[in-house]
């Protein structure tokens, strides 16, 4: 005799189940996301997340949104903010003074007499003024120096290490009026330090400053691009802090590249200046960046055009027009000549002296306000910025559960737009069971084989195996079957294009009031597709389980 079975309870509750579920689901898909997001062992992420950074500045970087910029053609009344100006010293400048490598302070000293009257905003040198020098010399060079000051010009010099001025300290050099001359007076230290990605060596990022490990913020050697930001300023002392606080040693910022050379430049670059990359060639025939074009993209004017014009006419400049042009600029001072080394690799471009470095720093601090693109690993608070990729995953999780229970009314999908039927998948199985599995098997690892020796027979072989598939699809399946996956189809895509107006979204905001560089934002296009959703959807499944198992136990727990 058998023993009465108890009663049924009340159903178990169940927490995935309708709009709660979808909250709880799609959070605990966007959190695994973040988490991927992020995952970056032995550095391998980085390499894919910087090349990506960089299609995007060689595709959209000459847009006004991406990298606001002005053109060195502009009335200086319409430019919203100051030029940047690169002047090169070449070999013919060198032997117009009968100078050579390594500079003499001379030449410096007669280089800033020749721009002391064109009135620029301030003046950069990057040459390390460490070599031996007369005290004529070095008395001429800091008494231009101090008159560039008195005019409102400030000039700065490269420099190791703060006291490397003391050099310069000519004993009883005097200005006009008799004032003993000190050189940390009338010039200005700065860091000249380059900065490169330690995945591809290649300059991206630009140090706030430089100081050792142990250093507190803000007390270190202020790089140039920064110290000459600040210093145009109305508080130097407050965008200094702003900048440099609570920053690690080796931070710095992102700098945008404008995959254009400047339009100033054509006037003596063989090269196009205009020339703006394809991206369908970006994406099938290039291979890797930096772009190979030689047109730079600041404003370059060269020592020997300014020491003496009639040497390079090429330039095609008036004296009116120079004056125009530089007057009110910021001058970066470099070499590009036989024996300076000073190169850089740049991801947009060829390389480029690295004097250049530094000006297309500064042209990032004005074109963003003195607030440029900054990594989250380098803010000082870094969780509101995961938090804020949290909710951006959050979101397009949430709608890509929502397509999963859209397409059969409530039930979670059963139609995949893009896998085989049934039907298909069954009559290939078929046409492949009638040959010898030795047969097939060795013939497929051939094909393959043959595919990835050769990317044009790769596209192809994609181009032909989707072709193939859609007409065995539309061959076989019946008519209600090719609704239901048009249905599912239509449903796929106006759930992507929906995830892509909330990407977009992000992206301005993450890139327009949190700073943030393309480097990272660049990972929510992945997830737009649904493809890392799709392939992680077995933690809903566990979930599900352990909600269910859960849900039991409260109802076998008696009641209090």
């Amino acid at each position: 005799m058998t023993e009465p079975t108890a009663a049924a309870g009340p159903a178990a509750p169940v927490t995935f189940h309708g709009g709660k579920g979808i909250v709880l689901e799609s959070l605990l898909l966007a959190a695994v996301a973040l988490f991927f997001l992020n995952f970056n062992p032995l550095g391998a992420l980085s390499v894919g997340h910087r090349y990506s950074q960089d299609l995007i500045y060689a595709w959209f970087g000459h847009t006004s949104s991406l990298y606001p910029r002005i053109g060195t053609d502009a009335p200086r009344a319409a430019a919203p903010r100051p030029r940047v100006m690169v002047m090169l010293v070449d070999d013919a400048a060198l032997a117009m003074r009968g100078a050579r490598w390594p500079v003499t302070v001379d030449f410096h000293a007669q280089m800033l007499a020749e721009l002391e009257v064109l009135k620029p905003r301030a003046v950069m040198l990057d040459f390390l003024l460490i070599d031996p020098a007369s005290t004529t010399a070095v008395c001429s060079f800091v008494t231009v120096a101090a008159r560039l000051r008195e005019g409102g010009t400030g000039t700065y010099v490269a420099v190791t290490k703060p006291d490397e001025l003391e050099a310069l300290d000519a004993g009883d050099c005097a200005s006009a009026s008799g004032r003993r001359l000190v050189a940390s007076q009338v010039l200005t230290p700065v860091s000249v330090r380059l900065q490169v990605d330690a995945t591809d060596f290649v300059n991206r990022r630009y140090p706030f400053e430089e100081r050792g490990t142990g250093a507190d913020s803000g007390t270190g050697l202020i790089s140039a691009a920064v110290r000459m930001y600040c210093d145009a300023t109305p508080n130097p002392a407050v965008c200094l802090d702003g900048l440099t606080r609570d920053r690690s040693p080796d931070a710095g910022f992102e700098l945008a590249w404008s995959p254009a050379g400047d339009p100033f430049n054509q006037r003596w670059s063989q090269a196009r200046c205009d020339q703006l990359p394809s991206p369908t060639r970006a994406i099938l025939f290039k291979k890797a960046l930096p772009r190979d074009t030689q047109c730079p993209p600041v404003a370059t004017l060269f020592a020997s055009g300014l020491l003496s014009p009639t040497e390079d006419a090429t330039l095609g400049l008036r004296n009116e027009d120079l004056f125009a042009l530089m007057d009110g600029s910021f001058v970066f001072v470099g070499g590009n000549f036989r024996g300076s080394g000073d190169l850089m690799t740049t991801p947009l471009h060829t390389r480029l002296p690295g004097i250049y470095y530094h000006a297309v720093a500064l042209d990032n601090l004005l074109a963003f306000d003195g607030r440029p693109k900054i990594r989250k690993e380098f803010r000082s608070s870094r969780l509101q910025y995961y938090a804020f990729d949290l909710l951006v995953l959050w979101v397009l999780a949430a709608i890509y559960l929502r397509r999963q229970y859209w397409v059969r009314g409530g039930q979670p999908a059963r139609v995949d737009p893009f896998a085989l039927s049934a039907s298909a998948r069954a009559w290939l199985a078929d046409l492949i069971g009638r040959l010898p599995t030795a047969l097939w098997v060795t013939g497929s690892a051939l094909l393959l084989l043959l595919l990835a020796a050769s990317q044009p027979l790769q596209q192809f072989g994609v181009i032909t195996a989707i072709l193939f598939l859609v007409a065995i699809e539309v061959r076989i399946s019946t008519f209600r079957d090719l609704a239901d996956r048009l249905r599912s189809l239509m449903l796929y895509l106006a759930s992507v294009g929906l995830s892509l107006v909330v990407v977009a979204l992000a992206i301005w905001v993450g890139y327009r009031w949190l700073s943030l560089p393309p480097v990272d934002w660049v990972g929510y296009l992945s997830f737009a597709a649904f493809g890392f959703f799709v392939a992680h959807t077995a933690i809903l499944e566990f979930a599900r389980q352990a909600d269910s198992i859960h849900g039991a136990h409260r109802s076998r727990s008696p009641a209090k």
